[in-house]
């Protein structure tokens, strides 16, 4: 029988908001931002397993501490190496296959997760990711061994810190998207700064009921009634992981002909 299980990545070191993983979502409310993330994930039928990686920084305690006292599998290791991080949560709870989660992310859905797994299984495929979500719901799914093969060959920081990259890129690898179609996706579901934790508030605090995932037909309900929401975090931006230098350089010469920056694009034009 294939093991599934999800590893959700989480730590309180954030630089933009500090401790989010434990903050009360609703605001002034009993269930954390990474409750909400692990009681959708035991929600997937799919999944026998979820495991919480988190670091052995001191400031990490806390993590671990809210997992034992919710009885849920905690695995700590490096800090700066998540590629490790979750070789070691897989060889350590004997996963097949692995669905990627974190834990600033409250609204993956539980039939997402569900859904991914069975395209991975029933294509034989290493790599599963959905596209189509809004930011923060979208899932990414592989094998062990996928897992193993980027845990032993990766060498570029990057490639260690972000996890599937190198799966991403790697030449004979198989690898698939789940597509889908969904009238929010321009928003911003993932929980980075203060106005990303205030929607993901208000929205909980709306539509939330205990044991029960938000669903995304419900925020866009929501957004019809009250407009305004979409405003309130989308001035935020996303921090991208690029693949090589020259899709880095690409996607900042993109940016300053969009901003007016000729000065500055003729110069990175000229060093490139």
């Amino acid at each position: 029988m294939v093991k599934v299980g999800a590893i959700i990545q989480v730590r309180l070191g954030s630089e933009r908001l500090p401790g989010k993983a434990l903050l009360p979502l609703p605001f002034g409310g009993n269930t954390s931002l990474l409750e909400h993330v692990v009681n959708n994930a035991q929600s997937a039928s799919s999944l026998q397993q979820t495991i919480v990686a988190t670091t052995t920084r001191p400031d990490d305690d806390a993590i671990d501490a809210f997992c034992k006292e919710k009885a849920i599998p905690c695995l700590r290791g490096s800090a700066d190496n998540v590629l490790d991080r979750f070789r070691q949560a897989a060889h350590t709870y004997e996963l097949d296959v692995i669905v990627r989660l974190t834990g600033d992310n409250p609204f993956v859905l539980p039939t997402t997760i569900d859904q991914a797994v069975e395209k991975l299984l029933q294509t034989e495929s290493d790599y599963i990711i959905t596209i189509g979500l809004p930011l923060g719901t979208n899932v990414e799914v592989f094998t062990r061994q996928a897992l193993e093969t980027a845990a032993t060959e990766a060498s570029e920081a990057a490639d260690r810190e972000h996890v599937t990259p190198y799966i991403r890129r790697k030449a004979n690898l198989n690898r698939q998207t789940l597509p889908y179609t969904s009238p929010i996706e321009a928003l911003r579901l993932t929980v980075d700064y203060p106005t990303d934790y205030a929607l993901a508030s208000m929205i909980m605090d709306r539509l939330w009921k205990q044991g029960q995932p938000v669903m995304h037909e419900q925020i866009g309900n929501l957004l019809q009634e009250n407009p305004w929401l979409q405003e309130v975090n989308a001035a935020n931006s996303q921090r991208q992981v690029f693949e090589s230098e020259e899709e880095e350089i690409a996607a900042a010469k993109k940016m300053l002909q969009a901003g007016g920056f000729t000065k500055a694009l003729r110069k990175l034009r000229e060093r490139s």
